[in-house]
């Protein structure tokens, strides 16, 4: 996950240093990276486009837009359509932070190995 791996048993100074100028490497690459995430939109659809969302990086919604198409289908078919909209939505902004993230360690640190998704799942164990 991140570039070579430490062996928890033996630990070299060599070892600390290394994972120290890694840490500092990326946290100067991700000082830009608001101004970077503020550009991502995410966008998804359903109902043969007649239902459409837009949200930030962070998920917000920005814009639903829905067709007359879609509110003849009725009350539940629109909620789920809506829901299914901004879904996807999310799931294509999260997946441009991701690819961001990437790009930007991988530019500062040269080798290091690191997914963004990966990463989120294994401190989300970690908290659990």
């Amino acid at each position: 996950m991140f570039g070579y791996e430490i062996d928890p048993r033996n630990i070299r100074p060599q070892d600390v240093d290394r994972a120290t100028e890694q840490a500092r490497q990326a946290e100067e690459a991700l000082a830009d990276v608001d101004g970077l995430l503020a550009e991502i939109t995410g966008t998804g659809g359903t109902n043969g486009g007649h239902v459409s969302a837009t949200v930030n990086a962070e998920g917000r919604i920005l814009e639903v837009t829905v067709g007359q198409q879609a509110v003849r289908k009725g009350a539940d078919a629109l909620r789920e359509a809506i829901l299914a909209a901004v879904g996807d939505a999310q799931s294509d902004a999260q997946s441009q932070v991701d690819a961001l993230l990437r790009e930007q360690l991988q530019q500062a640190v040269p080798g290091l190995t690191l997914d963004p998704a990966e990463l989120q799942r294994h401190l989300g164990r970690l908290l659990d």
